[in-house]
């Protein structure tokens, strides 16, 4: 690929680029291999960590990511930015968690993933995504940096809003809240993409169908929802393609042109 793209797609996973069975399309695979071919760089935006999406990475030939909600940004397979969580702000969460609400706790960095305890929630989560159980380690975040964690469980965020004015709290799936330094979010993380590699006036897009695709939809030229997004996405998009399972990626692609 040539140093400045003609154009940048972002790629949500769950729900856009992922099918419901958690795989790829080979109509989204052949697509993105036509957008390398006309000099457009793809990058999946998720919030999901680097180590837990790398076979989709793999299979989908995506080597740039902003991933666990812009925390840390991958270009073309070089580190270029990290937001860590303070460790004290950290601890104060895993206390207050433990001992006032009785949630467990996920901890996230590109290279690895723990939880606070092996509890029904986490099991219930995991089963969700269709990923074996991380490794117990509550104490992780006291040797290895975090840039991002999991509350596990279906109610009760609003609980830690007024306490932990640091940290955003974004629901991401039924049974979790991701919690990031506040001001994170994919549209921060794509912004930083945006700076360190000085791709300032290139056309952008995205590709999404969650609440954690708003700040995205926001900052981008063209933002295109799936037919499966929620709702307040639907408002943002300039164009909603058809959904996850029916080669909505593809289909969307081809409305602007890029393949």
């Amino acid at each position: 690929m040539m140093n400045k793209p003609n154009a940048i797609v972002f790629f949500d996973l769950d729900g856009t680029l992922l099918t419901s069975d958690v795989t790829v399309a080979k109509s989204t695979i052949d697509a993105i291999a036509q957008l390398k071919k006309n000099n457009i760089l793809p990058v999946i935006a998720t919030g999901r960590t680097v180590c837990e999406v790398q076979h989709i990475m793999h299979q989908s030939n995506i080597d740039s990511i902003i991933a666990m909600n812009g925390q840390s940004v991958f270009y073309q397979g070089e580190h270029i930015f990290s937001n860590n969580i303070d460790p004290t702000v950290i601890e104060r969460l895993v206390n207050f968690s433990k001992n006032q609400k009785n949630i467990p706790v996920a901890f996230y960095n590109d290279k690895l993933m723990r939880i606070s305890e092996l509890s029904e929630p986490a099991k219930v989560f995991y089963a969700y995504l269709k990923q074996n159980i991380p490794p117990v380690d509550i104490n992780t975040y006291h040797h290895a940096p975090i840039q991002m964690l999991l509350l596990l469980c279906q109610s009760g965020e609003e609980h830690y809003i007024d306490l932990f004015p640091e940290l955003t709290f974004v629901r991401n799936t039924p049974y979790c809240v991701d919690v990031f330094n506040s001001g994170g979010s994919k549209a921060f993380g794509i912004q930083k993409l945006l700076e360190n590699k000085g791709f300032s006036g290139i056309p952008t897009y995205a590709f999404g169908d969650g609440l954690n695709d708003i700040e995205m939809f926001q900052l981008v030229d063209n933002p295109i929802a799936m037919g499966n997004c929620v709702e307040p996405l639907k408002k943002l998009a300039k164009f909603i393609t058809d959904n996850n399972n029916n080669n909505g990626i593809e289909n969307g692609l081809k409305h602007f042109g890029l393949i």
